[in-house]
């Protein structure tokens, strides 16, 4: 009787201290996704950080000017009419967000500029 009494103490000495373990691995991990996750929004601000810099240099952000139509001509963008082989429409579409990008055109106006560049087939 004694013997298993023992034997029930070794047994529970054994779950507590596997209890205890479980609880310090759990505590561990959730440390550990805690730091991953500030590791990886420190990642994200350091990125977009990095981005601001080249495009912008260490000063701020330009203010993007108003563009009009007479802004976007004097880009001398192509007509396009639809009549013309998939490659000649993806130069076309290249030659365009060429424009818009180096001009920082706002998103809201590429649509307009492009639709007013359509002759023929192309505006129907």
């Amino acid at each position: 009787m004694q013997q298993h009494e023992a034997s029930m103490q070794r047994q529970a000495t054994s779950l507590e201290q596997q209890r205890l373990v479980m609880q310090q691995m759990e505590a561990a991990r959730v440390a550990s996704e805690a730091s991953q996750r500030q590791h990886m929004e420190t990642l994200q601000q350091l990125e977009e950080n990095w981005t601001v810099t080249l495009v912008y240099g260490p000063k701020p952000r330009p203010t993007i000017p108003k563009w009009s139509l007479e802004d976007f001509l004097k880009h001398h963008p192509t007509k396009f009419n639809g009549k013309t082989s998939p490659n000649v429409v993806d130069q076309w579409m290249t030659n365009m967000e060429r424009i818009f990008d180096v001009k920082m055109c706002p998103k809201e106006s590429k649509l307009v500029f492009a639709i007013y560049m359509f002759t023929g087939e192309a505006e129907h």
